[in-house]
C-alpha cells in the first residue's frame, strides 16, 4: 500500500509540473540585425545615424556648379525638397539608382518639389555622374563636407575599403572626392517640407538599401 501511495504521488507530482510547464508563457525571442559597416567601408569610430523625421532641416549653405552659394531654405521654403545622398561616379549602385530618378524625375517635379543629389566627389566627377546617368536634376557637391555632417550622413573609409575599390574600379575615394580626404555620405533620402521640417527618411549604411522614387511619391506633402 506504501509502494502504490508513493507512485501516485510521485506521477501526481510529474503531472503537475509537466502542466505548469505548459502553461507556462512562452518568450519569443528574436535576434536583432546586424549591420555590416565592414561590408559599406564604414569607419566605426564615429557612425552617423541621420537626422530624424521632426528635426529641422540644417541652416547650410551649398556652392553650385557654377560656384554660386545659396541657402538651403532658399530651396525649400518655395516648395518641398527632396534630397538623396549618393557616393560617386565609380559606385555601380548609385549609378543605377539615379538613372531611375533621371527617369522619372518628372513625377517628382511634377507634385512641386524640387530633386537635390549631395555627393562627396568634385564637380569635375559629377559631370561623370550625369554622362553615365542621363541625370537631369541639381547635383550639389558637398565640397568641404559641412552638408554631409549637417544631416549626420558622412562617415571615415576603411582603410581596406579604399583598397578594394582601387583595385576594382581603378579609383581613390579621396582624390574624387572635393575636399581629398576619404570620406563618403550613408546614401540616404530626406524630404523636407516648405515648413523646413524633414518629414520623411531613408536612411541605411548598407548602400544597396535606397528609398526608390515611388516611396518618395508616396511620402510627399499634399
Amino acid at each position: 500500500m506504501k509502494k502504490l501511495i508513493l507512485t501516485l504521488l510521485v506521477v501526481t507530482a510529474f503531472i503537475s509540473c509537466k502542466k505548469e510547464v505548459t502553461d507556462a508563457p512562452k518568450e519569443i525571442i528574436t535576434a536583432k540585425p546586424t549591420i555590416d559597416y565592414s561590408g559599406a567601408g564604414m569607419d566605426t569610430t564615429l557612425i552617423p545615424r541621420g537626422l530624424n523625421v521632426g528635426d529641422a532641416a540644417p541652416e547650410i549653405i551649398v556652392t553650385t556648379a557654377e560656384n554660386k552659394k545659396i541657402a538651403l531654405s532658399e530651396y525649400y521654403k518655395k516648395q518641398a525638397v527632396v534630397i538623396i545622398f549618393y557616393r560617386g561616379f565609380w559606385c555601380p549602385v548609385c549609378n543605377k539608382h539615379l538613372s531611375e530618378f533621371a527617369e522619372k524625375s518628372k513625377l517628382i517635379e511634377a507634385t512641386g518639389a524640387k530633386l537635390i543629389a549631395i555627393t562627396s566627389e568634385s564637380y569635375d566627377n559629377v559631370s561623370k555622374t550625369k554622362e553615365q546617368t542621363g541625370a537631369n536634376f541639381t547635383i550639389i557637391s558637398d565640397i568641404d563636407g559641412s552638408i554631409r555632417n549637417a544631416f549626420d550622413v558622412n562617415f571615415k573609409v576603411t582603410e581596406d575599403y579604399q583598397a578594394i575599390i582601387q583595385d576594382k574600379f581603378q579609383v581613390s575615394i579621396a582624390e574624387t572626392n572635393a575636399n581629398k580626404q576619404a570620406e563618403l555620405p550613408v546614401p540616404a533620402t530626406f524630404i523636407i517640407d516648405k515648413n523646413g521640417k524633414i518629414i520623411y527618411k531613408q536612411f541605411n549604411p548598407d548602400y544597396k538599401i535606397r528609398a526608390s522614387v515611388d516611396d518618395i511619391l508616396n511620402n510627399l506633402p499634399k
